[in-house]
This record gives C-alpha cells, sequence and structure tokens, in this order.
C-alpha cells in the first residue's frame, strides 16, 4: 500500500508485547508534537509502552531524513494508533490443581510523520529610522564616606 501523500511518513511495528488499550493511552498523548520534542518526554515516561513507541519514533525520523530529506526539527507527528496484534494463551497455576488461564495480547503500532514547512516571511521595506543624536549625561557622584563604628566590651563583674 503506497503512501500518495509525499509530505506523510509511515512507520509501522508489528507484534509489540505491550496491549493496544495501554499503547494508544501513550500514541494518542503524543500526536500533534513535535517528533524530537516527543523523544525527550518518552525517554522519562514510565509506561512499557513508551520504549517500543520511542523506537518507532525514531524509525520515522529516520525514514523522513533518508527518504525526504527533511529536518528531522520539521517533523510534526500526524496519527498514531495501536491495532490487535496476536494473543499468546497463557496460564498460571493455581491451587489444588486447577489451572488459571491469561492471554498476553500483541500489538500492531501505526505512526504517521507529517513534514511541516516552514513559513516563509514576507519582509515589508522599512523606512530608515533618523539617528538618535547622542545624549550625555554628565552625573557626578559624591564619594560616600564610611564611618566605622567601634564596640567595646563592657566588664560587668
Amino acid at each position: 500500500m503506497a503512501n500518495t501523500n509525499p509530505k506523510i511518513i509511515t512507520a509501522r511495528a508489528q507484534h509489540v508485547l505491550v496491549t493496544p488499550r495501554k499503547a494508544n493511552l501513550l500514541l494518542e498523548a503524543i500526536v500533534g508534537r513535535r517528533a524530537t520534542l516527543v523523544l525527550k518526554q518518552l525517554t522519562i515516561t514510565p509506561q512499557r509502552a513508551s520504549d517500543p513507541v520511542a523506537k518507532l519514533v525514531k524509525q520515522a525520523i529516520g525514514n523522513a531524513v533518508s527518504l525526504y530529506s527533511a529536518s528531522p526539527d520539521s517533523l510534526i507527528i500526524d496519527s498514531a494508533f495501536a491495532t490487535k496484534g496476536r494473543t499468546l494463551k497463557r496460564a498460571h497455576i493455581g491451587g489444588r490443581g486447577r489451572t488459571k488461564p491469561y492471554q498476553r495480547i500483541a500489538s500492531h503500532l501505526t505512526l504517521n510523520l507529517r513534514i511541516q514547512e516552514a513559513p516563509v516571511a514576507k519582509v515589508a521595506p522599512t523606512k530608515a529610522a533618523p539617528k538618535a543624536e547622542k545624549v550625555e549625561v554628565a552625573a557626578k557622584v559624591a564619594p560616600v564616606k564610611i564611618k566605622a563604628v567601634k564596640t567595646t566590651k563592657k566588664n560587668t563583674k
């Protein structure tokens, strides 16, 4: 599936051992932010999904730089989401010979970056400002005399 818009860069990670519900909480928080700032935020985020998401953002930045020669500072996260992947069925051993089943749900992460064009600022011609004349202020400062105060101890018996 080829991307028709050359300004959108897609990166995907499959079979990441994080549930899609928990990954989407993190992915929704980073949409609309600059990719370089997101990497800094993800390094201090305590969620388990932060490491795979940071790896995915680095992959997307690398794709944009190599394919479109884009500056990493001009990349903004356009959309990010997680879908359900494979399910590993596991069990804990319970008391009295019973088993307690649980599932390890993996997810597929998708991240789209947008290259933000730098706005071209139009410079309007300005009139030359008249030169300000130098004003010299001759302020005379009187020397300050500091008097030393002697303290003496009085002998009291």
